[in-house]
């Protein structure tokens, strides 16, 4: 492990002229369409995303709702160009993702249990590992 966490932290300095590394762009554009076409996806057709809902109700708008609110972050991290704003916006869409992933074993929600290792291995993993980067850069931009 500590070889990969070197490999992932370590930035070099055309790297630093870079506002990201090309691993770091396929993880957040793989964020940005997954987490777009399931809300768009669930928004036109409820009951072929989500088990148990035939139409709109308020506890799915919600999630479309909360899911493209991410997804104009990270959309707004990328046009600023701001290191901390993804990071923001990752952290936060990494820890919703993990406490739904949390909530569908508490409550026992059998018919999205499938969709949990989807999740971490698309959403959570690569987050975390984008993160870490960014950290890293921060702690490598403040020294001379």
């Amino acid at each position: 492990m500590s070889s990969l966490d070197s490999n992932i932290t370590k930035i070099s300095k055309s790297e630093k002229s870079k506002f990201l590394p090309i691993w770091v762009w396929i993880i957040v554009v793989v964020q940005i369409c997954l987490v777009s076409f399931f809300s768009i996806g669930t928004a036109m057709n409820p009951g072929g995303f989500l088990p148990n809902v035939s139409e709109l109700d308020y506890p799915t708008q919600l999630y479309i709702t909360r899911n493209i609110t991410a997804v104009v972050g990270l959309i707004v991290a990328l046009l600023l160009r701001s290191h901390k704003a993804l990071f923001a916006v990752l952290f936060v869409r990494m820890v919703t993702d993990i406490t739904d992933a949390i909530s569908v074993f508490t409550f026992d929600v059998d018919a999205v249990k499938s969709a949990v290792p989807m999740v971490v291995i698309l959403l959570i993993i690569p987050a975390l590992l984008a993160i870490i980067y960014l950290w890293k850069r921060f702690g490598q931009e403040r020294k001379p």
